[in-house]
């Protein structure tokens, strides 16, 4: 590290720590404020080109501002998950499928998008009008010009002839 960036981090140490600290403390982290404002000035000083950093005393209040809610976000998902220790990211359960099912759904999707443009055209945007956008049949028959019985019976066509393909 360059003397000139020893220097610069010396003095903002000396004059601005006990200034964070009171900070940090009026932010609500009594316990944990040391903490936090040493991580703010490890941060600036681990940062490549510090000296580029233009007001480095408002970084350090910035840093510590987030490390603090950084801190408190951290401490609520703790509680949570009830104690203390600390929660292994790779022992939580995700709502998200695995690679294998989502390799699956896509599949299913070409093959179901495939059944679907072998639909005439009117009885495709009547099924897609009904059932993804979940459109009444007076509705989609509004929304196509036909009546509403009209509108029934190409959603009606088009289920049947994609429960065919499908072999369901």
């Amino acid at each position: 590290m360059p003397a000139s960036i020893r220097l610069l981090f010396d003095r903002l140490f000396r004059r601005h720590r006990n200034a964070l600290l009171r900070f940090s403390q009026r932010q609500g982290h009594g316990a944990e404020a040391e903490d936090l404002v040493q991580d703010a000035f490890l941060h600036l000083l681990e940062q490549p080109e510090a000296e580029a950093i233009q007001n480095p005393t408002a970084y350090l209040y910035r840093s510590t501002r987030n490390l603090g809610t950084n801190h408190y976000r951290w401490e609520q998902v703790r509680g949570l998950h009830g104690g203390s220790e600390p929660v292994d990211p790779d022992s939580l359960s995700s709502q998200a499928p695995g690679p294998e099912a989502a390799a699956a759904g896509a599949a299913e999707l070409e093959r179901m998008l495939a059944v679907l443009d072998q639909l005439p055209e009117l009885q495709r945007h009547a099924f897609l009008l009904h059932r993804l956008d979940g459109l009444s049949y007076g509705e989609v028959g509004k929304a196509l010009g036909v009546s509403a019985k009209s509108a029934q019976r190409y959603v009606q066509k088009a289920f049947e002839h994609c429960l065919r393909q499908l072999g369901r």
